[in-house]
């Protein structure tokens, strides 16, 4: 190993990987609970139907009132947040807009509206996140276009801030992890996001090749978030979709791992949580090629992430966007 190479150990974080995405979407959809079965069983044996009814209500309104009194802290939580990112917006607005016009090329393609929309949750997902540094200065401008990489893949979803992730490591280059031989431009653990400050650049100074480590990462989050943190309605409906897309993807990741001739970056062959990053980057930075040689998949994606980058407006469908309609 080169002597400059950087080995980086993370604070709290265990380096564990998630289980793939899509494996837990197969394991959903075949899993049977032998306890659950016996106890409805059980029930359905030893009291009467009026008995068993009243015990499913109880048991409902138990578990709403629970998701209810869980819920109130985050509400809270979040309304605060908001209010402190208007503040921020209000001072510091024009500065993070310049940032985000200079380094973003999506950001620049928006509407006057929707680049208001766009700066608002970035500064708000900026605000949820602690960011460390390592091996490199912290600067001002760093935090507000890691965020808007995030905000960039969400733009579409009503569940924008990743809440199970908390903390973004952000390394100066690309690094070792102790125990591990692979060089890393960026990973996703259970516990963190972590990105390579000088890749992450790159990514978006050159917005053609399909490459993007903000991107590529944030794809991955957006899709562990949704199955380890808290889930709602809105996270219930984009596994469904996420499973959609599976479908739609699997022919194409076979025939990458054939090395039959593809659009996509050859990395996406690795495994399949791989390849829906590689898509999502393929998607923002290679929009029309892909639009128009894989147009299945590409709509896949599409209505996944609920925005079409070759539509003016972006957004597909406002209200699953939590948008005013």
């Amino acid at each position: 190993m080169p002597p400059d190479t950087l080995i980086i150990t993370f604070a709290g974080d265990s380096i564990q990987m998630p289980d793939s995405v899509f494996q837990a979407i197969d394991n959903a959809a075949t899993a049977i609970d032998p306890e659950q079965e016996y106890s409805i069983k059980d029930v359905k044996k030893d009291f009467s139907w009026i008995s068993f009814f009243l015990i499913i209500v109880i048991v409902i309104f138990s578990s709403l009132l629970r998701s209810w009194i869980n819920e109130l802290p985050r509400k809270i939580k979040a309304k605060r947040r908001r209010k402190q990112a208007g503040i921020i917006e209000a001072e510091r607005g024009s500065q993070c807009d310049s940032w985000l016009k200079k380094f973003n090329p999506y950001y620049n393609n928006l509407s006057p509206e929707l680049r208001h929309r766009f700066l608002s949750r970035t500064i708000e997902f900026m605000l949820s996140k602690e960011f460390r540094y390592h091996s490199m200065q912290e600067e001002e401008y760093i935090p507000v276009l890691i965020s808007g990489a995030a905000v960039q893949v969400t733009f579409g979803l009503k569940n924008f801030l990743m809440d199970y992730y908390s903390v973004i490591n952000v390394v100066s280059k690309e690094y070792h992890i102790p125990q591990d031989d692979d060089l890393y431009y960026g990973h996703v653990s259970r516990e963190s996001i972590s990105v390579s400050w000088n890749h992450f650049l790159q990514g978006f100074e050159d917005y053609t090749d399909s490459e993007n480590v903000g991107l590529h990462e944030m794809a991955h989050a957006v899709s562990f978030d949704v199955f380890l943190g808290q889930t709602d309605h809105h996270d219930q409906a984009f596994k469904k979709r996420l499973a959609m897309f599976q479908t739609k993807g699997i022919p194409v990741f076979r025939a990458m791992r054939q090395s039959t001739s593809h659009l996509l970056d050859d990395y996406g062959a690795t495994n399949f949580d791989e390849f829906w990053a590689v898509c999502v980057v393929t998607f923002f930075e290679n929009t029309k090629e892909f639009s128009l040689t894989m147009p299945d998949l590409y709509w896949s994606v599409a209505e996944l992430l609920n925005q079409d980058p070759l539509k003016y407006g972006k957004v597909l469908d406002k209200k699953l966007a939590g948008l005013a309609i």
